[in-house]
């Protein structure tokens, strides 16, 4: 009876020990039981990593169903952050107004209204691309953690939210350029959505999120992004004339002229680069009907729309309209009467009474000046 038992607990324990040797890390051996489920079996060495960033994927039935949830909710926190900054300048951008967090002066007032604020060619804010960007981060991040993905699926995802958050973590380093080197300026919720975008794409490169065999498509993929952004910077900068980049940042190029200011003691002012274009008749036509409502136009002296609106009516024509130099360190600054009208951004003109915020074509100006007449 003894030497039973004894064969019993030596059976058993050689049982549990065949048991303990076949278990590899996330590897469990299928068999005939119902109640028994697969784990997770890592494809390559940057998805088993991620058990140092926190996960478990032999314990939590979620791991297995997609590549490091606790990275992908980091990531998915930081883009939302990123979204909601993007979309506050963009709301204050389009609308004009002053909530509160981003005055219309000084620092973020003036980079949000700066020569580098406006998607080229549009009217529309810079900060939309990068609420865009953002928002498809965060869904890229999140998507799998709430939906089931197969396996292509997973990796594409995995791709692409690697290659999209390179792709702005580049373009973030080259608005950075420009703000400190070219603008002069400190902007705190541009400093923020670099940060968040750099952020990003160190978390995707150092948290495994391309997959293993797909390291060169990754990589690939990642490069193009990169050079999308580098192509889309240049277009950018060489979209604003050098006369308005120089004269917001200050260098070389800027009209300097010494002067006592109403509100404060001599310092060096800036005029507004001279308008080149020469009027048409119908420019003038315009002009003298704006004269005759009494209209002006608000701006900087670093306005790039600014610029833009003077030479597309032309010098003879701007002579007959009053503007209105908004910046506090403009030449003949008239900041308080800006603000005491609520000027909402750069170009403002104010026709019959009304303001009439953005850069306008002549068509457009004739149906204001029709308006206002008819009113």
């Amino acid at each position: 009876m003894p030497g039973r038992i004894a064969l019993v607990v030596l059976g058993a324990s050689a049982s549990a020990a065949a048991f303990t040797i076949d278990q590899q890390p996330f590897i469990l051996q299928r068999n005939h039981h119902k109640t028994e489920q697969p784990t997770f079996l890592p494809r390559s060495r940057s998805e088993a990593q991620f058990v140092a960033l926190g996960s478990s994927p032999s314990n939590d039935n979620e791991a297995r169903s997609c590549w490091n949830p606790k990275l992908r909710r980091s990531m998915g926190a930081i883009a939302g952050a990123g979204l909601a900054e993007t979309a506050y300048l963009t709301f204050t951008k389009l609308s004009g107004s002053d909530v509160g967090l981003c005055g219309s002066e000084g620092g973020c007032g003036d980079v949000l209204n700066g020569p580098y604020a406006s998607i080229p060619g549009t009217n529309l804010p810079l900060a939309m691309i990068g609420m865009v960007a953002y928002a498809l981060v965060a869904y890229l991040a999140v998507a799998p953690t709430i939906s089931s993905f197969t396996e292509e699926e997973e990796d594409s995802n995995r791709l692409l939210l690697t290659a999209t958050a390179t792709t702005m973590g580049v373009f973030s380093i080259f608005l950075m350029s420009i703000l400190f080197g070219v603008l002069e300026q400190s902007c705190t919720f541009c400093v923020a959505s670099a940060v968040f975008s750099i952020g990003l794409a160190k978390l995707a490169w150092l948290g495994g999120a391309v997959p293993g065999p797909r390291i060169k498509q990754g990589i690939q993929w990642s490069a193009g992004g990169g050079v999308a952004a580098f192509a889309a910077s240049i277009i950018l900068f060489a979209s604003v004339p050098e006369t308005a980049s120089a004269s917001f940042g200050g260098p070389p190029n800027a009209v300097e002229n010494t002067q006592t200011l109403a509100s404060s003691s001599s310092e060096t002012s800036k005029s507004p680069p001279p308008i080149l274009s020469s009027s048409s008749k119908r420019s003038l036509a315009i002009a003298s009907d704006l004269e005759s409502l009494n209209s002006r136009m608000f701006g900087a002296f670093w306005c790039s729309h600014c610029y833009d609106q003077k030479e597309r009516l032309g010098k003879q024509a701007m002579s007959k309209i009053p503007y209105i130099e908004c910046s506090r360190d403009g030449v003949n600054s008239q900041n308080q009467l800006c603000k005491e009208r609520e000027v909402p951004g750069y170009p403002t003109w104010e026709i019959g009474g009304k303001l009439y915020p953005g850069e306008m074509e002549l068509d457009e100006l004739e149906d204001i000046i029709k308006a206002a007449r008819q009113s």
